[in-house]
């Protein structure tokens, strides 16, 4: 009797303790499925959607489409919007097990990129990004930042020697004649990859990769097949990626890179003491311009407890930045001027207004590039760069931030501290209410009124009042900006010397909607181009 007394009670502890599991699992599922009840008056698009289209490792551009299009469902069935030609001005998505508010509209974004003590950085450390970007200026949090940047502004505050630019684009083009004289389709990408790959390691190293010419090289190699394992999310998922053959893998290639860093900042160390001992000065007379970035900021560490582990990170962040997103801005360049042969040709005439014409008989080694001085007096192809980032911005989303305290929005919601806050910067650069009926349109004429005195086209995003934000704002703003602007406009001014070309094949991108690779930063796929000499 005592035993059946006993085990009923057993029985009914088991079943209270199931019930109190069971209740706890569904609240938690409550908490990470329902938005708060502050939020749930935005549009979303479902969890479940967003899980899928991750699952199936869609493009940036095709996933995009299909969540915003959720959302906007969302939207039309609330009465929050009253068509499809109209975007919420903030929305909410679901970001692993957690509710993000963001903002498509100028107002707030601004409040978002200028307030950075109110939106502080959120760390993200999945699989082993940490590891490989390390703790930059661009990603540790305020406080860190303003010691950081004390070392590492100066390096980056100057002007960059167009040379840097103008001698690894006469390596692409050498190998883009042989493409145009064979009448073979290219993807500019690839090109676009390499060549942008060799000036970053030019600038930030002073030691040219040269990926163009020889695309196998082991650090090469071993840098692509890195970022190729740091970006696809669909992997950084799973959450023993650390410990799997993919995680084992990326972690070996880390430090394979490491080695190859971490020698090069010994080297410059060196070199700086020798010629200081040598009373030679600090910079041989160079002007900062031609100066490596890795060489600039080991000087400006010098009697500060700025480490060689952060030298690393912050040579790294620059490099990896730099180059993916200038190069992803090139392809999408030559994407829409092959798209619009009208934009090309003005904007092919205003650099020949400047620079002057070249023949046909040109080699590619004696190729002009633009000076310092001729860059800067080509507002057209500014316009078309400017329009190129807009409507295909390289980074499509703000990096998250945190609330640190209660903020209110400009719709006068108040979003209590400890929110997960972005701005899509992607959506606000197509949204009509700020660009009007033509905001999916390439038209680079909408910027020509903007023009300054100087003939400059203002890149900041106070001048499109925080509605164009492809470097983001603020007094943290992407410290490349000027690197990559001057990158762009020496590469494409040398490309509409040499060619004209057009877009053929992938029914894609003629239809206005390329493919494009997974993940927040913006690769193309499948472009194919015509070349042909002039």
């Amino acid at each position: 009797m005592e035993t059946l007394v006993a085990s009923a009670s057993f029985d009914r502890i088991a079943a209270a303790l199931a019930v109190a599991f069971a209740t706890w699992v569904t609240f938690k599922l409550y908490k990470i499925l329902v938005p708060p009840q502050n939020l749930r008056k935005y549009p979303k698009a479902g969890t479940w959607t967003l899980i899928r289209t991750l699952a199936k490792r869609m493009g940036y551009l095709e996933q995009h489409e299909m969540l915003f299009e959720a959302m906007r469902d969302n939207a039309l069935k609330r009465g929050i919007i009253k068509s499809r030609d109209e975007t919420p001005s903030v929305y909410l998505t679901w970001f692993f097990g957690r509710w993000l508010v963001v903002v498509v509209n100028p107002d707030d974004m601004k409040l978002v990129l200028t307030k950075h003590d109110v939106f502080e950085k959120l760390p993200f450390d999945v699989g082993h990004t940490t590891k490989f970007i390390g703790r930059n200026v661009a990603v540790v949090q305020t406080p860190e930042w303003k010691r950081q940047r004390k070392v590492v502004n100066p390096a980056f505050r100057r002007g960059w020697a167009t040379s840097l630019f103008g001698l690894p684009a006469r390596q692409l083009i050498k190998h883009l004649d042989a493409i145009a004289s064979s009448g073979t389709i290219m993807d500019p990408a690839g090109w676009m990859q390499r060549m942008t790959l060799d000036a970053l390691s030019l600038a930030a190293f002073g030691t040219n990769v040269d990926s163009l010419n020889q695309p196998d090289a082991p650090i090469v190699k071993t840098y692509n097949t890195l970022m190729a394992e740091i970006l696809d999310i669909s992997k950084l998922m799973n959450p023993f990626y650390k410990w799997s053959k993919d995680g084992r893998r990326a972690l070996a290639l880390i430090e394979a890179f490491d080695r190859y860093v971490f020698g090069l900042i010994d080297s410059k160390v060196a070199n700086i003491t020798a010629r200081k001992a040598e009373a030679s000065g600090a910079n041989g007379g160079e002007e900062d311009e031609a100066r490596d970035l890795l060489e600039m900021m080991v000087e400006a560490a010098e009697g500060t407890d700025f480490s060689r582990e952060e030298l690393r990170a912050n040579t790294i962040v620059f490099f990896v930045a730099g180059h993916d997103t200038t190069a992803n801005a090139l392809t999408f360049a030559m994407y829409l001027l092959g798209m619009h042969p009208a934009i090309q040709d003005r904007a092919r005439q205003e650099v020949i207004s400047v620079i002057g014409d070249v023949d046909g008989t040109t080699s590619d080694d004696a190729m002009p590039f633009p000076t310092a001085d001729q860059e800067r007096r080509m507002p057209y192809l500014s316009c078309c760069i400017k329009e190129v980032m807009r409507l295909f911005p390289s980074l499509t989303i703000v990096p998250q931030r945190f609330t640190t305290t209660a903020v209110t929005l400009a719709d006068g919601t108040m979003l209590p501290r400890d929110t997960l806050v972005t701005g899509d910067i992607y959506s606000l650069h197509r949204n009509r209410a700020v660009w009007g009926p033509d905001a999916n349109e390439f038209k680079p004429d909408r910027f020509l009124d903007s023009v300054g005195p100087d003939g400059q086209i203002p890149m900041h995003p106070a001048a499109a009042n925080f509605g164009w934000t492809p470097f983001g704002g603020g007094q943290r703003i992407c410290l490349g900006q000027q690197f990559s602007l001057v990158e762009q406009r020496v590469v494409l001014a040398m490309l509409l010397l040499r060619y004209t070309w057009t877009v053929v094949g992938d029914e894609h991108a003629l239809k206005g909607k390329p493919e494009s690779m997974p993940g927040n930063l913006l690769h193309a796929k499948g472009i194919q181009v015509r070349l042909e000499r002039r």
